[in-house]
Formats: C-alpha cells, structure tokens, sequence
C-alpha cells in the first residue's frame, strides 16, 4: 500500500500532503494515506528535504538516495525514485516551502499527464501512476516570478476586485502550480487607513464620499470595507501559508485607486506636493507633502500598519511620485523626483536596512529620458534595491532597460505590461519580447520576470507564456510559434485539439499585431477605436488620419486570413467540447472582430479625409458606416454566447456571494463606460457603442448631404452633447433588461461566425 509521510502534520508539509492526496484520487480514484511516522512496510511518497525530514536524511546516509542538490532558501526542487528492501520510495524536496509544492505540482505533470490552468486544471483519468524511475532537478532561471492585480471593476473574469476568497484559493494555488513566486494586489487599500488612523477615519456606508461619478473613481463599495479588509487578511495569509511574496507598498502611495478619505483630510489637513499636471488633481489624489517629516511618516505608517495587519516586511515595491509632475520647469522636476525616492528609500532603510525594495518602472518608460534613470540608478545601492521593469515589451526603442545602464550592471526584473484596462483581447508584442527577452536571459543581474497588466485573465496564451520563461526561458518557449505548439498540445485534449491548434496558427498573425503602445511612440496608446467610436470618426485630424494610414497597412494583409478563421471557429462542435474550447473560441473570435473593426473604422477614417480633399466618395463611406456597424453588432451576438462579458453576469456572481450594495449597479455600470475602461462587454456593445456607431452615422450623413469639405472637427464638447441620451438611457435601463440570452447566442454561435466570415470579407473589399 502507498502512503504519503511527512515530518510532521502541520504547515506546508500538511498543505503538499493534502494536495498530492487530491490529485492522486482525481487521477484514480483511490485514496492515499498520509502518516508522519514509518510503518515499516509501505511504499512511500517523502516529502520533505533531509533538512526537514529526519527520514529522508537516514535514506541518504544508508546510500538508498544520493545527497540532494537543493540551494538553501531557494526555488530548486528534486523528486527522486528509489528502492529498499522491496519498498518503494519517491522522495520530493524543495530548498523552501514553495518549492516542496513544486516539486508535487511537477510529479503530477510528468506522470499523470496533468496540466494547470487559470480556468481550472486537466487531471486525465488513469489506473495508476508509476512512482518508479524518476530522478529530476528543476531550478528556475529567475528568482522573482509573477502577476500583477489591478483595480479596476466590471467584468468578474477580469478585474480581480470581484473575487472572493474561493475564487483567490483557486488563482494562489494556479500560482503555485506556475511555479510562480510573486504576486501583488493593486486592488485598492481596502480598510487600511482606517486599521491605520481608528481614531480619524472611520468605516464608511456603502457610499463613499470621494466617488467620482460614472468614472472608474466612483470607489463606492460593493461589499463592505470591513469585510473587504478581513478577506485580504485571508488571501494574504493563504499566500503566505504557500510561501508566495508579496510586496509591501511604500512612499507616496495616494493615487486613483487608493486616495486619501476625507476623513483624513477634513482631520489631518496635510499639506500638498506641489502639481503642474492636471491628473489627480482632486484634494483626495494629491500627494501629501512628503518635504514633511510628519507626511513621510504618515505614509510609511500606512506601510507599516498593512504589514501587522496583511503582509510581511520581507520585500517592498514603491512607484515613486509616478505620472506626475511637480513643475513645469523639467530640471526641477527632475530633482523632485530623485529627492522623492532619497527620502522614501532613506525612511526604509532605518528600519529595514536589507529587504529588497522594488522600484517599478511606469514612471521611467512614460516620461523620463535614459539619461535621468541612469542619474538615478547611479545612487541607487545594488546590494539592496531592484529595478522593476515592467514595461520592457514596449514598443519604444528609447524608453527601454536597454538605455538605462541595467544590463550587466544593476539587479533589475524583465516585465510584460501587456494590457491597458479596455485592451483585454489576446495580443502581445512578441517581436519585441522575442527579441529582448534573450537579453535577460543571458544578464546574470536580471533576477525576474513578470507580467504586469491593468486585467487579468484576458490572455490565457500570455498567462501561459509567462510562466513557462520565467521557470526556463528556452529557445522553443521564447519563440511563440514554437510555444503556441506546446500550448495547444497541453490547453485541448479530444476531438477539437488538432483544430484548435490550426486555428491558434491561422490567428497569429493578428494576434501580434495589437499591443499595449503598438507602433511606436507616435501612436503610442492609440485606443481601441470601436469602443470611442465618435472621437475616432468625428475628430479628424492629419495625425489621426496618418494612424488610420498606418493601421490599414498593417492589418490589412494579416486581415485577409479572418474569414477563413471565422469558417474554422464555426466548424468546431461545441456540443460535447471541453468549456476551455469555448472559452478560447470566442477569446479569438472577439480579438478578430476587435482587428476587423480597427481596420474598418481606419479604412472609413481615410475615406472621410479622401472627402474632404475633393473625392465624391460618398457611397463608400455610407458602405463602410454599415459594414462596421454590422461587424459590431456581431460582435455583440458573439460576446453574448458567454457570461465572461455580461456585466449583468458579473454583478448578480457579486450579489450571490456577500451582502451586496443595493445601488451598487450605477457604480458598476460607471466603473465600465467610462472612456479609459470601455471594453468587450455585452451590455455595452447593445446600448452604448451601437447607438454612438449610429450617432456618428448620422452626424456623417449630415455632412456629406452638406456637401461639406472640411475636415470633421467636433469640439469635446459636441463630442458629449450627443453621447449624452446615450449614454444617460444606459445608466437608466436596468442591467436585467440588458442581459444577453447566453443560451440562445450559444444555439446560434455557428451562424453568427458564418456571417463574421462573410462581413470580414467585405470590409476589406
């Protein structure tokens, strides 16, 4: 009979047990004891090293295994096959907790064939499962590996505020199974001014007073804040539990989603940085005057309440005073900016002279020249402090590790931004990655890599990319067409795999050709124009119609694979297929219709300009305001065939789980219109960009019957006079009557990728 023995029943030697008990009786069904004491006589699977386990170290001393090549404190794990006196043994040790779970994790992949994914995992049904005749040594190439949890709010499967702590056990324990180590939640600041300042913040009702309004700044709550705090309590203690680093927030940490309560200013009245731009320039996003000794404090109090409260003084992460700027005068400003992170780093380093601090690099690839990071990194002390790059798949040749005096010279971390908050389709620089990544690889001052998006779960390929680089990044996983092989072999078993992977190839192309600042600085975050449709067509301009210029030369050859693709979709048999069939047929099917549209609408942004010199055009431009207005009504019947993209979907998951907000359905609805977050929602394709698709073709019929030949040029201000009905009807109706019928849109998905064919076709006619 096999057992599992540990040292002892407690902590993550309890955790590994029981997971691999899990596993073991999903697999086969049968169930695996586990002991912390040899019987003498059973097969066992040890977990533990010969530094934890008293057993594994008497097997090394009698010669039945060799001495373990585990680095203490680090990620390497062994699983070792032996023999004694006709027992069988299989030994799994790691150099740390984390690595233990590894090492389980890993067992299950080589011999039950199983496979871990956000969405849930593949574990094939077997008789039994050889523990003979392993001797493997996996050490990572990068010692920080992770992900990256933002704050915005709309859809369940991508904003992980909508998550409880169910939907958390299972992301840590995908995390885990990644063979990730680092993970950090921008989700808000939660209760932590009021754990922090008792005594002036109090605990608000489900409406907060610093809401903004219909923008993703209305912060109103949907669960309590007082249950919001004891649940990050939870996740970061289940994190912990599994060895997994999280990052302290440090320095000047008011910003959007996590500004000062009025409480505090009303008590307080803290003095202010000084700010020339204008984002964040209400009272609660201003930056506490940190020149101040009691400010700074006050902000490392915030720090060091969530490390009592949440964390882990083990590893700190600050952005310094990003996106902001104090003067107009840019050397000043510069200086500002340097004595910001002095004085943050300075604060830190009296009480914790040692941990890692990570300095991310938002700020750097927006605004500063190489030559002002390479001023700071020159003070900066390497022995203890890390460059987070995390935008280092940017299209931009200048702002890039490669200009910073990084490489070779000072400990920084490889990053993958990705996605803006409305860019959740499947996409990715991977020329650049392809390129730059081998840079790091062979930099021995490199020490991670992550992933770092505004949402999550939009791209499983990415999410699987990451993952499989960070661990062994190889020539067959750094080359996408090599390793969207090895996806599609491990993500489909069954009937549809050898299709999916043909069309996975067929798509490629398209899927490379959106990014999160594609094509370069001069259109650099360029928005996806089918989600603000009336700016896009109804302010022309000679910049915007060289982007239009531009995107009709890039998308138009890979364009012309779409139609066959969408015949390829609709071949596939959903009736029987797996949920991540569906769930990838419609990811691509939405990343093709989104390339459609931006062709489309660049294509009609020509011909409006080819007006304007003198063509008489007129019917072609008619011809493209229909044709993109069919391309998204399509586009709305294939979100509807899945609750991933219902924001009805999503709020009655929030209302299912706790006590729920009973207004908190405006909230939701502002949290995902506004202009930065709009995105691949149904609700919003039916109310808000059909109807702005049908202002502005009217608005355009208006003006060719005019005979007009100047440019389009509507003011914002017109821009928001007719958005106006619109978008007021949208916060009017009720989601419930918004709702798709997922159902009947799944019935009729075939038909729909039919029609998607035929009018991809014609768009590029």
């Amino acid at each position: 009979m096999l057992k599992i023995l540990i040292p002892k029943d407690e902590g993550i030697f309890r955790i590994a047990a029981d997971e691999f008990a899990q596993l073991w009786r999903q697999a086969t069904g049968k169930k695996l004891s586990i002991i912390c004491s040899d019987d003498g006589k059973s097969d066992l699977i040890v977990l533990g090293s010969d530094a934890v386990h008293a057993f594994t170290h008497e097997k090394i001393i009698a010669g039945v295994i060799p001495q373990f090549s585990l680095v203490s404190d680090g990620d390497t794990y062994q699983i070792v096959s032996a023999e004694e006196a006709g027992r069988r043994f299989l030994f799994i040790a790691g150099g740390r907790p984390r690595a233990l779970l590894y090492g389980v994790y890993h067992f299950f992949e080589l011999r039950a064939d199983c496979r871990y994914f956000w969405d849930g995992d593949i574990v094939p049904e077997q008789k039994d499962i050889d523990i003979d005749g392993l001797n493997v040594c996996e050490r990572p190439r990068f010692e920080y590996r992770g992900l990256r949890y933002f704050a915005h709010r709309s859809l369940k499967r991508f904003q992980a505020e909508h998550w409880d702590f169910a939907e958390w056990k299972q992301e840590i324990d995908w995390i885990v199974k990644k063979r990730l180590n680092l993970f950090m939640l921008r989700i808000g600041l939660d209760d932590l001014f009021q754990r922090a300042f008792p005594d002036i913040v109090s605990y608000p009702e489900w409406e907060v007073p610093e809401a903004r309004d219909r923008t993703y700044d209305d912060r109103n709550l949907f669960w309590s804040l007082k249950y919001r705090g004891d649940l990050r309590q939870k996740i970061l203690a289940y994190a912990r539990e599994r060895d997994l680093l999280h990052p302290e927030d440090l320095g000047t940490m008011t910003h959007w989603y996590s500004r000062t309560p009025y409480d505090y200013l009303r008590k307080v009245k803290p003095d202010f940085m000084p700010q020339a731009t204008s984002g964040y320039g209400e009272e609660t996003g201003l930056v506490w005057d940190i020149r101040q000794d009691k400010n700074l404090d006050a902000y490392f109090h915030l720090t060091e309440t969530h490390i009592r409260e949440y964390g882990s003084p083990t590893l700190f992460h600050t952005i310094g005073l990003a996106e902001r700027r104090c003067y107009d005068d840019r050397d000043a400003n510069h200086q500002m900016k340097l004595y910001t992170y002095r004085r943050i780093i300075q604060k830190l380093r009296e009480k914790y002279p040692h941990a890692p601090l990570l300095i991310a690099s938002w700020d750097f690839s927006m605004y500063w020249t190489p030559e002002e990071v390479r001023e700071l990194t020159a003070e900066l002390n390497p022995k203890n402090t890390i460059i987070l790059d995390y935008t280092s798949d940017t299209d931009d040749e200048l702002r890039t590790f490669q200009n910073w005096d990084l490489v070779n010279k000072f400990p920084w971390i490889y990053g993958i931004f990705h996605a803006f908050e409305a860019e959740s389709e499947i996409r990715g620089n991977y020329a650049a990655i392809e390129r730059r990544l081998p840079i790091a690889v062979a930099d021995p001052m490199c020490k991670g890599m992550v992933l770092w998006p505004e949402c999550s779960h939009s791209d499983t390929l990415m999410l699987e990319y990451l993952a499989a680089n960070a661990w062994k990044p190889c020539n067959e996983n750094i080359a996408i067409e090599s390793f969207l092989e090895h996806f599609c072999s491990k993500r489909y078993v069954g009937a549809n795999s050898t299709a999916m992977a043909a069309i996975w190839r067929e798509a490629l192309p398209l899927i490379k050709e959106r990014f999160w600042n594609a094509y370069g600085a001069q259109y650099k975050q360029y928005p996806e124009m089918a989600f603000k449709v009336l700016p896009s067509l109804l302010q022309t301009s000679p910049e915007s119609v060289s982007r239009a210029r531009y995107f009709v030369r890039r998308l138009g050859a890979p364009l012309k694979a779409a139609s066959d693709i969408f015949r390829h979709l609709a071949a596939i048999d959903l009736r029987d297929a797996h949920e991540f069939v569906r769930r990838d047929l419609l990811d691509l099917g939405r990343t093709i219709v989104s390339r459609a549209l931006h062709y489309g609408l660049s294509r009609l942004v020509l011909e409006l300009d080819a007006w304007h010199d003198g063509r008489d055009n007129a019917a072609d431009i008619q011809g493209l305001l229909e044709r993109n207005q069919t391309l998204m009504s399509l586009m709305g019947e294939l979100l509807a065939a899945h609750e991933d993209y219902s924001l009805y979907a999503s709020l009655l998951n929030l209302q299912t789980k706790q006590e729920c907000n009973p207004r908190f359905e405006h909230t939701l609805k502002g949290n995902a219109e506004n202009h930065y977050c709009r995105s691949y929602i149904t609700e919003l394709v039916t109310d808000v960009y059909l109807p702005e698709m049908a202002a502005a073709a009217e608005q355009i019929g208006n003006y060719l019957k005019a005979g007009k030949r100047v440019r389009l040029n509507y003011s914002y201000a017109d821009i928001a006079a007719i958005k106006k009905p619109i978008v007021d009807e949208f916060y009017r109706k009720p989601l419930a009557d918004m709702a798709p019928a997922s159902e009947a849109a799944l019935a009729n998905l075939p038909i729909t990728l039919e029609k998607l064919a035929v009018e991809t076709a014609a768009i590029l006619a």
